[in-house]
C-alpha cells in the first residue's frame, strides 16, 4: 500500500502488506508490529506533527524506512471505494478501535495499490458509535489552496457513507475482523528496495 500526501507527486508512505484475503469487496492485508515500512517525515527528519498542518504543505518532506510501532495493524481496503479501514489492537492483543482513513480511490496494480490520504478520518470505538477526526487538517488544506472546497466536500461525502455503514453496522464492520489474530510464525513483510518506483 503506497500514499501520496497532499500536494506530493512522489510517494512517501509504504507499507508492506500480508494479503488475507478477499471479503465483501474489501482486501485484507496485515502489517505486524515491528515490520520496516515508510514513513513521511519532513525533510530534516522531524515528524510531521512537530510543525502546523499548514506547513505540510509548504515544507519540504522526505521518506525514512522505520518499523511499524504497536501490535499491528489490519488494513481493510474496499476494491471500489475512497477509503480505507483500520483495526488497531493494543500491545497486548486487545482490540482497541477501528479507524477510518479517508483517500483518493485507489489505483490497483500488480505490486497493491496506490492512493493518496485526504486527511479527513473517522475513529469508531464500539459499534455504531463514531467521531471525525482531523476535520481541522482539511479546513487547513482548503485554506491553503492544495484542495478546493468542491473536493472536500466530495471527501465529506465518502466518510458520510462509511459513517451510515457503521451507524447499521454492516459489512466490513460487522463482519468479526476484530477477533481474528495473525499467525504469531509468520515473518513480516518486506519493503522492496523500489517500493517508490
Amino acid at each position: 500500500m503506497r500514499y501520496r500526501l497532499l500536494g506530493q507527486d512522489r510517494f512517501l508512505d509504504g507499507r508492506p502488506l500480508r494479503f488475507l484475503g478477499l471479503r465483501n469487496g474489501y482486501v485484507a492485508g496485515w502489517l505486524p508490529g515491528g515490520t520496516v515500512r515508510a514513513a513521511p517525515v519532513l525533510a530534516d527528519g522531524r515528524r510531521l506533527r512537530a510543525v502546523e498542518a499548514a506547513d505540510w504543505f509548504t515544507e519540504a518532506l522526505a521518506s525514512v524506512r522505520k518499523p511499524w510501532m504497536g501490535y499491528g495493524l489490519l488494513m481493510l481496503v474496499p476494491l471500489a471505494g475512497a477509503h480505507s479501514i483500520w483495526l488497531f489492537w493494543d500491545d497486548d492483543g486487545v482490540f482497541r478501535n477501528w479507524y477510518v482513513n479517508l483517500e483518493r480511490r485507489h489505483d490497483w496494480h500488480a505490486r497493491g495499490c496506490d492512493t493518496r490520504d485526504d486527511l479527513l478520518d473517522v475513529v469508531c470505538d464500539a459499534p455504531g458509535r463514531w467521531r471525525w477526526k482531523d476535520e481541522d487538517e482539511l479546513g487547513i488544506a482548503v485554506a491553503v489552496g492544495v484542495i478546493t472546497r468542491d473536493d472536500a466536500a466530495g471527501i465529506r461525502a465518502e466518510g458520510e457513507r462509511v459513517v451510515a455503514a457503521i451507524e447499521r453496522w454492516a459489512s466490513p464492520f460487522a463482519d468479526g475482523w476484530e477477533r481474528w489474530r495473525p499467525d504469531p510464525g509468520w515473518p513480516a513483510p518486506e519493503l522492496p528496495q523500489d517500493w517508490d518506483a
